[in-house]
Parts: structure tokens; sequence; C-alpha cells
């Protein structure tokens, strides 16, 4: 039989293998349970946290008969059936591929017919803001009254980008990222199943590495078990990440904390050479930062507690030799260069100016601290240098995707209204710096300019880097049959009917 990946191997089948979203998979059990079933869901979150797994055992979840605790039994004729890939009753469909109207249109002819083994009929959409406006529109007034034995889930990692008429229709469930200690738990347990010897640091480095995906963890879990041949070491997990163990951080805080330049810079070449993957290693130095402070801090808590001995005897000998402010300045310093590390030519280059000025800008005889924009300033100079570049960076966000994390922003701070308001805004730009937002609707301009939403969506861009925005008020354009069809009016006036209005 052909070998089969790990992440697909364990996939949850039920609601309580679901691995840290126990606040959406107890509420989808209850509703099971009860038959309080909802017409329409939105499920949203980072990728790997288990959105289209939950989709799949809810959809069985609803249509078995014998259902266990609100999951499915896989015992009943129904179960079985639907465990078939053929079956018609749960339908996944990929909207990055079938994104066109005329799919959606078709999915509303299909709905009208019952299933054939269960009792509802259910349809998955995954990455489901990948739909065309047009599509969006065909799918309303379905979404919100299908046929009673239709559901619908939706599925996102990008809610922003969805119409505020379709998060309205739907009961929705943000999913989290999972903790390390979670992720450690469901490695060693696959490892154990499968026989794989492992080493605790080995584990946490996986975990890590996973960034809080289920899925991204036990890939590489399943990569770093077959390049150690069923024992996973330190070492093993080091090389296949591409990471340097804690030791080399130790040496170049040290380095940047005794402000010597050379010593520094020696470390960063030395791991450079021995192929070390450099945005990793950017990230991990403020990693180590965010550690020492911890450390110096919270040296009791279980974080610290559960690290190696020795880890956590370096950890305590160098977080004595530094204070707060200087741990918060550098991982501010080495945090910013990240995302400008995805696009540079010479990465190399980028970390060792980060690490330039976090000796020689950063310290208690530093009488005037830079702030981040300052920092941002640097590092976006240097890139465009790096790169060649004279003008804007390729690299940059958009100002569609800025909007995009603004209106996240303002969910996320419960501001409800001006969120709503926000996402029926899509004609934004920067010009000279200045943010422009552009509507011609009366309401909406009048909304964004008052001074409390002003001071809210300010501090919301400021986030991004943006010092300035503008509300603009736009003029609608008519067409010549509108202005015709303006004149007729102003002529007849209620005389005038006009078939369709």
């Amino acid at each position: 039989m052909a070998y089969k990946a790990l992440y697909r191997k364990y996939r949850p089948r039920t609601f309580d293998e679901v691995v840290g979203q126990e606040h959406i998979t107890e509420t989808l059990k209850h509703q099971v349970m009860t038959g309080n079933i909802s017409h329409a869901y939105l499920f949203t979150g980072s990728r790997g946290t288990g959105k289209t797994s939950t989709a799949k055992i809810f959809a069985k979840a609803v249509n078995c008969p014998n259902a266990k605790n609100g999951s499915p039994c896989f015992e009943c004729e129904v179960c079985r059936g639907l465990e078939d890939p053929s079956n018609v009753d749960i339908l996944e469909i990929d909207a990055a591929s079938n994104n066109r109207v005329d799919e959606i249109r078709d999915i509303r002819e299909k709905v009208k017919f019952l299933p054939v083994l269960g009792k509802y009929k259910v349809y998955i959409v995954d990455e489901v803001h990948m739909l065309t406006d047009q599509a969006f529109n065909a799918l309303l007034k379905t979404l919100e009254e299908p046929p009673a034995h239709v559901i619908f889930i939706l599925a996102t990692t990008e809610v922003h980008k969805l119409p505020a008429t379709i998060l309205s229709r739907c009961m929705r469930f943000d999913f989290r990222l999972i903790p390390v200690q979670t992720l450690m738990e469901l490695v060693r347990n696959i490892y154990n199943n499968e026989g794989i010897k492992y080493t605790e640091e080995a584990l946490k480095l996986i975990a890590l590495a996973g960034e809080g995906s289920c899925r991204d963890t036990i890939s590489v879990a399943d990569c770093v078990a077959s390049f150690s041949q069923g024992n996973v070491t330190t070492e093993a997990t080091q090389k296949v990440l591409g990471t340097s163990d804690t030791e080399e951080y130790v040496k170049l805080f040290d380095a940047i904390i005794n402000k010597d330049v050379g010593k520094a810079l020696t470390v960063l070449q030395e791991n450079y050479d021995n192929g070390k993957n450099m945005l990793v290693f950017a990230k991990n130095c403020t990693m180590h930062a965010r550690n020492l402070l911890v450390m110096k801090n919270c040296a009791d808590s279980e974080e610290m507690q559960s690290l190696a001995v020795t880890t956590k005897q370096e950890l305590l000998k160098q977080c004595q030799t530094v204070d707060n402010d200087s741990l918060m300045e550098y991982m501010k310093i080495f945090s910013s260069i990240e995302a400008e590390l995805k696009y540079a030519l010479s990465p190399k280059t980028l970390i060792e100016t980060a690490i330039v000025i976090a000796i020689s800008e950063v310290g208690e005889d530093q009488k005037k601290k830079r702030k981040m924009s300052e920092y941002k300033t640097m590092i976006t100079t240097l890139s465009n240098s790096a790169k060649g570049e004279t003008g804007e960076r390729s690299g940059a966000l958009s100002p569609r995707t800025i909007w995009g994390k603004v209106i996240i922003y303002l969910r996320e701070h419960n501001l409800i209204a001006l969120h709503i308001a926000c996402g029926d805004i899509t004609d934004v730009s920067i010009n000279n710096g200045v943010f422009e937002i552009k509507t011609t609707e009366n309401f909406l301009y009048e909304l964004l300019s008052g001074p409390e939403n002003r001071k809210e969506l300010l501090k919301a861009l400021n986030t991004y880097g943006i010092e300035k925005f503008e509300v603009i008020k736009k003029e609608v354009v008519l067409t010549d049959s509108q202005k015709d069809l303006m004149k007729l009016k102003e002529y007849f006036g209620d005389k005038l009917i006009i078939e369709g209005e």
C-alpha cells in the first residue's frame, strides 16, 4: 500500500479529535444533540486549524441518526454511505477553481433536490473568499433562505474579503491558532502510535515551526521523522528546519548586549555559511529576545520551567545582563524585518543591518529612543538598496490589503458599526503618503468623517505605518442614458412609468 502522509492519516473524524478548538466543537456538538441546526455557517481562521475537517465532521453528524455525543457513529448505514467519496449528500466545493457565477447558479438549481441518504444535503464551500462579486450576489438569496434540507458551510482564511451581506447571513466561528504545548502533545501521540523515538526539545522545535497550524506541524513532524529514520533528535530537527540551537542565539545576543559588532556579525556569518534559513534566523532572534524578557520577569512560569535545563540556565544568566526596555527594542527591530526578508535579494545584509541598529541604537546610555517608524524607515531604505529599487517597494502592502487588515482590526476591537461601513468601501489608494478613502455615498462620507470614527480609523491605520488619511466624496458619474432618463423624469414627474422599476 502507498505511503499516506501523517496529516491525512491523523485527520480528525470526531469532534473530540479536533485539536485546540473546544469553543467551536462544544457548540456544534450541542447543536447536533438538540437538533438546533442553522442553515448557514462560516468557518474562518488561519490555515491548518481544522476548518474543513470540522465541517466534514459536522456534515456527517447532522445526518447520523445514532450520533454519539454529537459526533457521527460511523456504524450506521448513513455514516457508511457518507464515507464514500461518491456520495451526493455532502458536496465539497473549491471556490478557488469554481468561482464564477455559472457554478453558483448550478448550485442554486441543485439545492432543490432532496438528500439521498440522510436528513440534510450539506454544501462545504472552501476558500469562499475567492468567489467573484457576481457569484456572491448569485449566492445571497439561496444562502439566506435555502430549502429546509440544505446546510451551507463556508470556509475561508481571509474573512475580510467577504461582503457584509454574506457575513450577516451566517453563524460565524473563528478558529484559533493552536498553542505550542497542545501541538507538542499532538506530535507526541502521533510519534508514540507510529513507534518513532523523539526528544522533548525536538518536539518543541517542531511545534514552534508549525506556528499554530495543526497541519503544518504534522507535516514538519512527518518530514523530520523521515529524515531521522525513526529517531527524531534535536540536531536532526534543526537540520530539517534550517535553524540554529539556543547556544548560537546566546552568543549573538552576548555580542549585541556587549556592543561587539565584529563578534555579532561573525556569529551571523557562521550560521549563513552553515546554510541556516535567514528568515527563520530573524524570527528566532525575535523569539530569543522575547524568551529573555519572559525569563527575566516570569522565570517561574510553566513555559520557562518546561525548557531544557541547559537552555533555562543560559537564558537566566543572559537576562540578568540586559534591561526590559532594551529587550523590547530588540524584539521590535528583528520583528520589523521579517516581512522585508521575504522579498529581499540579500537577506543576510538585511539582518546585518538590524544587528548594527540593535547594537548602536539600543542601550541604557541612549538618551532618545528611536520610534518604531524610524526603524522601519531604516530597514526599508536598506531593503530598497539591496533590491536596486528607487521607488516604492514591490513587497509593500497594497492599499487594498491594508484596508482589509483595517477592517479586521475594527471587528476585533468591537467597532461593529464602523466595521460594517468600511466593509462597503473598496476604492482606496495612497497618494503622497496620504491614505485616501473614496465613496459616493453621503452617509458613509459623513460617518467616516466624524471625529470619533476618524480617531479610531487613524489608530487602525497607524498600525500599518499610515500617518494621514482623507475621506473623499466622489461624484456619481452618470452615463448618457441615465442622464436622458433623469431629464424624462424631471419633465413627466409621477406620470412617467418605467417597466421594471
